[in-house]
C-alpha cells in the first residue's frame, strides 16, 4: 500500500487510506445484510449512507474509482499536487497515443492507459481526467502538439521559423506577387447573389497594388486582365512569385504543364527552352510559392486581410469570413428588395476597390523597409523601368493554347475546329502549332509555330452543316471551291515537267546497280565451330548409303565388285571413332 502511494503527499495519502477503510466497512455491512435478504449493491449503498457519515453519491464514486484504479483512485486530486503526479511510463504511453494525427481525445487516451494499468497490473499512478489537460498545457509545447496532431503543413504555417528577407536587397518593381482571394461580401450578378473574387498583383518591395481584377470566379482570364492592368501602368517586373494553383501555374503562363515541371524539378533543373509561356516571352523569371505556406506570399496575404478590415466590412452585404463571424441579420439583408435594387454589381465594386487601392498606395506605411513612406513613393524611387514595344502587350496577354496538331480540318481547340480550308494550315498538316485567342471572341484563332512563335495565319472557326438538312447552294459552292483550292495547293508542290521524259524503271535499276557495285566486300568473320553428336559420322553415312544403293540394284545383291562406283566411299576407315560422350544425357 505504501509503495502505491509513495509519490502522494502525506495528507492525501492518509485521506485515501481512510476512504479505503470506509469501503471495507461497507463491504462487510453489505455481506451481513445479504445473509438475511437479497439486496442490490445500489440499495446497500443507500442503506449504508443513511447510518454513516458519508453521502450516497460520494460512496458510490469511491467504489467505482477503487474498482477501476485501486487505491490511487481514492486519492483526492483537487488543487493539483497529487493530481499532477503520473508515472513516467504512463505519461510516455499517453503522449504516444495523444500526439497522433488521428487526434484521439484526452479522455480516450487516459481510458486506454487506465485499462492497461489495471489489466497488466502495472501499478502506475494515473491522475483524474482534468489533471491530464493541465499536464498537456504544462509539458507539451503548442508547436509539438500541432506538428504531431495536425501535420507538418499546419506546423509550418503556425510555428516553423522562416527565412527573413532584407527589403533593401529587392529593387522596387523587381518582383511581383500574384494570388486570388474571395471577398467576404455579396454582390448582384445576372440577377443573383454571388461572392466575388479578386485577382491581385502586388510589388513585393514597395507593397504597391499594381493591378487587380474582380470577377465571379478566378481563372486565367482574370489573371491576364489583372496582369495587363499592372503592366500598362508600371511596366513588366523581372520576376513573379505565384501560387501553385492551376490558374497561375498553367501552361498558358509557364509554357509547360505542372506535371512536366515537377518532373524537371526532380532532376534538379527546369529547361528554359521548354518553359516558353507568357512569362518567358517577356523575359520574366518565375518563382513558385510553397503550397499552403503563408510566408510564400506574405505581403499580399496581409493586404487581403487589410482589404477585408478597411473596405469589405463597410459593404452592407458583408458576410464574414466564416459562420462564426456571419452577421445574424444577413439573410434579412439579402432578401430586402431595396438592398437588392441598390446592391453593388461587379463593375461598381471594381470601381470602388480601384479607388480604395489608390488611397492604399498613397497611405504612409511603417512596416519593414517602408521608413514612413507610401507604397507609391517607394515604387517611384526605382532607378529604371522595363518597357514593352508598343502593341506587344495586347498580343502577349491573350489566352494561349497548349501545343496543337494540325489535321485534315485544321486545328481542334476546345472541341471546335478552326482553319478547315486555310491554305497556310494545309501546308502544316501533322505539325505542332500554338493558338492564341481573345476570351471574348472565339470566332478565330491566331496560329503560331510551336517552336519559334512565328505567326502562321489567322484561322476562322469551321462552318458546320446540320446532319440531314439541305445545304445552301452558296455554302456548297464555297466548300467545293475551297476543297479544289486545297487540292491544287497540294498538287503544286510537285513540278511534273521535271520527270515527264524520264524512264523511271531504267533510272532506278541503274542507280541500284551502281549502289551495289560500290559496296566493299566484307572481310571474312571469325568462325566458331560447334560440336554435335554427328561429328565424324558424315563419311560413314555416305559409305552406308552407297552400299545400300549397290545392293538394291536388280540382280546384284551378291555382287561385291561394281564398276563405275567410287569404291573409296565403301572403304571404312580403320581408325574412325565416334565419341560416345556426346550422346550422354545432360541430366
Amino acid at each position: 500500500m505504501s509503495d502505491e502511494l509513495k509519490n502522494v503527499p502525506v495528507n492525501k495519502r492518509k485521506k485515501a487510506i481512510r476512504r479505503l477503510g470506509v469501503i471495507q466497512d461497507f463491504e462487510q455491512f453489505r455481506a451481513e445484510i445479504e445473509r438475511e435478504q437479497v439486496i442490490s449493491k445500489r440499495e446497500a449503498v443507500i442503506l449504508y449512507a443513511k447510518g454513516h457519515d458519508v453521502t450516497r453519491p460520494t460512496l458510490w464514486r469511491w467504489l467505482l474509482r477503487y474498482k477501476d484504479h485501486g487505491l490511487m483512485g481514492l486519492v483526492d486530486n483537487r488543487g493539483g499536487g497529487a493530481g499532477m503526479q503520473i508515472s513516467q511510463q504512463a505519461w510516455e504511453l499517453f503522449k504516444s497515443m495523444w500526439l497522433d494525427e488521428r487526434q484521439l481525445s484526452v479522455k480516450l487516451c487516459r481510458q486506454n492507459i487506465c485499462y492497461i494499468n489495471k489489466n497488466e497490473s502495472k501499478g502506475w499512478v494515473i491522475p483524474r481526467l482534468a489533471a491530464f489537460y493541465r499536464l498537456i498545457d504544462k509539458n507539451i509545447p503548442p508547436a509539438v502538439q500541432v506538428l504531431h496532431r495536425e501535420g507538418i503543413n499546419a506546423y509550418k504555417n503556425k510555428y516553423a521559423p522562416y527565412v527573413q528577407t532584407d527589403p533593401d536587397s529587392i529593387e522596387p518593381g523587381q518582383i511581383w506577387i500574384g494570388d486570388h482571394c474571395q471577398l467576404n461580401c455579396w454582390v448582384r450578378d445576372r440577377g443573383r447573389w454571388i461572392r466575388p473574387w479578386i485577382t491581385a498583383w502586388q510589388d513585393m518591395r514597395s507593397r504597391t497594388i499594381v493591378g487587380f481584377y474582380i470577377n465571379s470566379s478566378p481563372n486565367q482570364s482574370t489573371i491576364l486582365l489583372a496582369f495587363k492592368r499592372a503592366i500598362e501602368k508600371y511596366g513588366p517586373p523581372e520576376k513573379v512569385k505565384i501560387d501553385n494553383g492551376r490558374d497561375y501555374d498553367s501552361q498558358v503562363w509557364t509554357g509547360t504543364t505542372k506535371a512536366r515541371r515537377k518532373a524537371l524539378l526532380k532532376k534538379g533543373y527546369i529547361d528554359e527552352n521548354l518553359v516558353a509561356g507568357i512569362y518567358a516571352m517577356m523575359d520574366i523569371k518565375v518563382s513558385f510559392a510553397i503550397p499552403y505556406n503563408p510566408q510564400g506570399k506574405g505581403p499580399l496575404e496581409r493586404w487581403f486581410d487589410t482589404l477585408d478590415q478597411q473596405f469589405t466590412k463597410t459593404v452592407q452585404t458583408y458576410c464574414g469570413k466564416d459562420t462564426k463571424r456571419r452577421p445574424e441579420a444577413l439573410k434579412e439583408v439579402l432578401d430586402d428588395p431595396e438592398i437588392i435594387r441598390t446592391a453593388f454589381g461587379i463593375e461598381r465594386l471594381d470601381e470602388k476597390i480601384a479607388k480604395y487601392t489608390d488611397i492604399y498606395n498613397r497611405t504612409v506605411h511603417n512596416g519593414n523597409g517602408m521608413k514612413g513612406r507610401t507604397p507609391q513613393q517607394v515604387i517611384n524611387s526605382r532607378k529604371s523601368r522595363r518597357v514593352l514595344a508598343e502593341g506587344v502587350i495586347d498580343l502577349l496577354l491573350r489566352i494561349w493554347s497548349p501545343e496543337l496538331k494540325v489535321g485534315k480540318n485544321g486545328v481542334r481547340f476546345r472541341h471546335v475546329y478552326f482553319g478547315q480550308f486555310n491554305s497556310e494550315l494545309l501546308a502544316m498538316q501533322g505539325k505542332k502549332v500554338r493558338a492564341a485567342y481573345d476570351p471574348d471572341d472565339l470566332r478565330q484563332l491566331y496560329i503560331y509555330d510551336a517552336r519559334t512563335w512565328r505567326l502562321i495565319t489567322i484561322a476562322d472557326q469551321n462552318r458546320l452543316i446540320g446532319y440531314g438538312k439541305p445545304v445552301p447552294e452558296e455554302a456548297l459552292r464555297f466548300a467545293m471551291k475551297a476543297k479544289s483550292r486545297a487540292a491544287r495547293i497540294a498538287r503544286d508542290y510537285r513540278d511534273t515537267r521535271l520527270t515527264a521524259d524520264t524512264n523511271m524503271m531504267d533510272l532506278t535499276m541503274k542507280a541500284m546497280d551502281d549502289a551495289a557495285a560500290e559496296k566493299k566486300t566484307e572481310e571474312p568473320k571469325l568462325l566458331r565451330p560447334i560440336r554435335t553428336p554427328m561429328d565424324g559420322q558424315v563419311r560413314e553415312h555416305k559409305r552406308r548409303e552407297a552400299v545400300k544403293a549397290v545392293r538394291k540394284a536388280a540382280g546384284a545383291e551378291n555382287i561385291h565388285t561394281v564398276l563405275d562406283i567410287d569404291f573409296s566411299a565403301l572403304k571404312k576407315d580403320k581408325f574412325e571413332m565416334v565419341d560416345l560422350e556426346l550422346f550422354k544425357d545432360d541430366g
